[in-house]
């Protein structure tokens, strides 16, 4: 059994009674191939609101970890509520010296309706590959439909504050439709960065040609969602090593969307 296994059997009769909106959304991603259920309980930790002390101590605990094998990952903690399948309080951690801010963070939202807790990780040390990102698919006349944003040795929650100074090496690129090549937009390389061009172009290659392997599941989730007539949705991942994770996926109305599923659920 593993770690991740282990927690929740320890504590699934705290978890809320039913599944958060947010977890269902996670749960389409299993729907559709992309990911098992017990891949997703093993990356994504969850805890009841009540047990929040007890995963402050497994990040400090996966953090320690992390340095006794020469290892850095990249932390992101989400207070969940039951009813909202997005936009919610999320801290990110690096070190074990933004505990504390941890600790602020939490004490900050203690008045919230938040039912449980939850952290992932993503391993973002020298020693391995690892990048993440988001494609945009637009409905155009003509025009491009998708869109990617991939930075390196981060999480997509960091495209949220993509400026000028952003400390990481980024890269955005469309193109009209599957099997045209990208068109490269903007790079950005921060100065300190180790990433040169021509590496950036070839990891970036190496990952829209993962991304191109998973085309039918991808390609079958978007006829899904074409179905909403949505003009604009998006799909994340990232790839550590040679892994390549969806981790989530954000529409005009995800809630419209988790209805229709429930429903499909409730007829089969």
């Amino acid at each position: 059994m593993n770690r991740a296994t282990e927690e929740l059997r320890v504590c699934g009769t705290q978890l809320a009674p039913s599944a958060p909106l947010k977890w269902r959304k996670y749960l389409a991603l299993v729907d559709f191939g992309f990911v098992s259920e017990d891949e997703l309980s093993a990356d994504i930790r969850r805890y009841p609101i009540r047990k929040v002390h007890r995963l402050v101590s497994d990040i400090e605990r996966d953090l320690q970890h992390d340095g006794r094998r020469a290892r850095r990952s990249f932390y992101v903690v989400k207070l969940v509520p039951t009813d909202l399948p997005g936009q919610l309080p999320n801290f990110v951690i690096e070190t074990s010296s933004q505990l504390k801010q941890l600790f602020a963070f939490l004490a900050a939202h203690a008045s919230g309706h938040y039912v449980e807790a939850w952290y992932c990780r993503t391993r973002i040390d020298s020693q391995v590959f690892s990048v993440a990102g988001r494609i945009v698919f637009t409905h155009t006349n003509g025009g491009r439909t998708q869109l990617v944003e991939q930075l390196w040795r981060g999480s997509p929650r960091l495209l949220e504050v993509l400026s000028k100074d952003f400390s990481l090496p980024y890269v955005r690129a469309s193109r009209y439709s599957w099997g045209w090549p990208y068109s490269v937009e903007h790079i950005h390389l921060p100065r300190e960065s180790t990433l040169n061009d021509s590496q950036l172009h070839c990891d970036f290659s190496y990952s829209m040609r993962r991304i191109e392997q998973e085309r039918e599941k991808i390609a079958s989730f978007c006829t899904f969602l074409d179905s909403f007539s949505f003009k604009a949705y998006s799909l994340e991942y990232k790839i550590v090593a040679s892994q390549l994770r969806f981790i989530d996926w954000d529409t005009p109305n995800d809630k419209r969307v988790l209805a229709s599923r429930s429903a499909s659920w409730a007829s089969d």
